[in-house]
């Protein structure tokens, strides 16, 4: 039995996640923790400033280590770094490989600018809104209800919860992802209007061990193809060697 990790994005939970319950092969064992930054949890990590640590400690709890760490959006730039901060210590992190789904990268500083900090800000209810709509297809709701659902939903993640992700988004230049061997793919969507695809195959250029995947599709594959996206992290675990059994005590 081989364990895929499942970490969710900023305002989003676990149930992000549910479509895939029946595409997973019965050898594959799947951990979908809630994480602090849930949409509901926001208020008791609002004031966090090293959510990596957390990513850390989260995985620390997968009984036996995952195999594979899946990490969606705002996540995956948590994972990101504690794979550069682990690799620049000299103690990688034990895990095999790792899936970065729509990751927000930039290499460097300057390509931050003043002008984009609005529209990421305004950005965020029309994500929000998306991935109510893609959970919500087999019973709709009216588009000016789920803009106020995003709304609200927007406003539970608050000022805070909202630059715990920008201010790592402007650290992302600052990872040494050169010096992280961990396999990893890399998957955006040609789509997305919030994490441009353009920087997910830029990061999968600089990681030492990547693969990019630039697909059809939005901020959400998990909710737009959920077989299509089960099979491929399946694939890609398939290609990944067994972990390594630590030694036995004398």
């Amino acid at each position: 039995m081989r364990k895929v990790a499942l970490l969710h994005g900023l305002g989003n939970n676990e149930a992000i996640w549910s479509s895939l319950a029946g595409h997973w092969r019965t050898d594959v064992e799947v951990y979908a923790p809630q994480l602090p930054w849930n949409g509901g949890g926001i208020a008791d990590w609002r004031y966090e400033t090293d959510s990596a640590a957390l990513v850390e400690e989260t995985l620390a709890a997968v009984p036996g280590g995952a195999d594979l760490v899946v990490a969606h959006s705002f996540s995956s730039v948590l994972l990101l770094e504690l794979l550069c901060r682990r690799a620049a210590t000299g103690n990688p992190l034990d895990v095999p490989a790792v899936v970065l789904v729509n990751p927000f990268y930039r290499s460097s500083a300057d390509s931050f600018h003043w002008d984009m900090i609005e529209p990421t800000l305004h950005d965020f209810p029309r994500t929000m809104a998306e991935a109510i709509r893609l959970q919500t297809v087999d019973r709709p709701i009216d588009p000016e209800l789920r803009a106020d659902m995003a709304r609200r939903l927007c406003e539970w993640v608050g000022p805070y919860g909202w630059l715990r992700f920008f201010d790592t988004y402007l650290r992302t230049p600052l990872f040494r992802v050169d010096l992280v061997e961990t396999r990893c793919l890399v998957m955006g969507g040609a789509d997305d209007l919030s994490a441009p695809a353009a920087e997910a195959s830029l990061l999968a250029s600089l990681l030492p061990a990547a693969e990019p995947l630039i697909v059809p599709g939005g901020h959400f594959p998990m909710l737009e193809r959920p077989r299509w996206f089960a099979e491929t992290v399946q694939e890609f675990l398939d290609r990944t060697p067994d972990r390594v059994a630590p030694a036995a005590g004398i």
